[in-house]
């Protein structure tokens, strides 16, 4: 899942200008950038036998990296530190239905949280695409809407913000092709 989670982002810079937008997006991917680093270092395995990543993903560890991150803003007043948390949290909210294990409640805790949907997302849906992509391009589509709706309160100029829209779209239909995203 990568447009949803720069839509995320997106979507709370629309509606918290303050935040600076590098650090939202950013932000949406600590989670992901943490998994990369801990993977290289052999803590969080990327093999599909053994894949591992309660120390990146799970609803604790999300929760500090949202804390940890956002604190760096904190001077910057607690509106912005607000939306650069949510920022940093909504990748645990957007995985949670689409990840292809169940999220750990925290590190080694052996309590994981919601559906087992791998069998589910994985079967072919419309047109041919899996049925996690649909669901992707669902949350996508809501997450660009609040986005658009929101530009008005930010100093966001609307050809940008289209083109933005346009972008990310656009990642999403790429990631249809297996060799890119599935």
């Amino acid at each position: 899942m990568y447009a949803p989670h720069f839509a995320a982002a997106l979507a709370i810079n629309g509606r918290s200008p303050g935040a600076p937008f590098w650090a939202l997006l950013i932000g949406a991917f600590i989670p992901d950038l943490a998994w990369i680093a801990l993977a290289r270092i052999g803590i969080e395995p990327a093999h599909a036998s053994n894949f591992f990543d309660d120390w990146s993903h799970s609803l604790v560890s999300v929760a500090i990296l949202a804390t940890l991150f956002a604190s760096a803003f904190l001077r910057r007043g607690k509106p912005v530190f607000i939306a650069i948390w949510l920022a940093v949290f909504s990748h645990f909210l957007l995985d949670f239905p689409v990840h292809p294990k169940r999220l750990a409640l925290a590190p080694l805790s052996g309590v994981y949280l919601g559906w087992d949907l791998l069998a589910w997302g994985s079967r072919p849906g419309w047109l041919g695409a899996i049925n996690d992509w649909w669901l992707q391009l669902a949350v996508l589509l809501m997450l660009l809407f609040v986005y658009a709706s929101g530009m008005r309160r930010s100093n966001i100029q609307p050809a940008a913000a289209w083109a933005t829209i346009a972008l990310l779209v656009g990642i999403q239909l790429l990631t249809l092709f297996p060799c890119i995203g599935y």
